[in-house]
């Protein structure tokens, strides 16, 4: 069994949408799947078709930081999939809609490298050191919050984390990712 599965994210979105009355919030469901979508398998275009001209990111937690515009935003989606950043599974608790947005909450799992946690100063997880080509998932708890504009068009994502991943991590081998992942 995969330790993580990327393209799952967006199911439990097109499951709601299909079981959806309301037309708007059947839009925004979608359109926040088609999002999701998009981010993970690195389809820049259509992912930034998901968007307002004018998008605003708010990343909350340890570090805050905002993106706006459509330029910048695009910028951050580019550097993101060129590291192969995109490849991380949401696994989702919730799902709330109302006309101007939606709510994910869940769990992020994101595959780590050896070299990237050395990086940041981890040089051992469990009493093991931590080698370069070694791999690792982990897991931190994220609300996100998906306001739309009036044509249901996203305006960005304001992201909340409620702990460090690092928190929570767990040792894994190439065997326990999907065919399609590329380290």
């Amino acid at each position: 069994m995969n330790k993580i599965e990327p393209h799952n994210s967006w199911l439990p979105l097109e499951e709601r949408a299909a079981k959806e009355t309301n037309p708007r919030h059947k839009k925004l469901l979608t359109e926040v799947r088609d999002h999701m979508e998009n981010e993970i398998k690195g389809n820049l275009e259509p992912l930034m078709a998901t968007l307002t001209s004018e998008p605003i990111y708010h990343f909350w937690g340890d570090n805050p930081s905002t993106i706006e515009g459509y330029d910048a935003v695009k910028g951050f989606y580019g550097a993101m999939f060129e590291t192969g950043g995109q490849q991380f599974e949401v696994v989702l608790d919730k799902i709330v809609v109302d006309d101007g947005a939606v709510i994910t909450e869940g769990q992020v799992k994101n595959l780590q490298k050896g070299a990237n946690l050395k990086a940041q100063g981890i040089t051992e997880i469990n009493g093991e050191t931590i080698e370069d080509d070694s791999l690792f998932v982990t897991t931190a708890q994220l609300v996100t919050v998906w306001p739309a504009d009036q044509d249901a068009k996203l305006v960005g994502e304001d992201i909340y984390f409620g702990e460090k991943s690092i928190n929570n991590i767990e040792r894994v081998t190439k065997e326990d990712l999907p065919d399609y992942y590329v380290i």
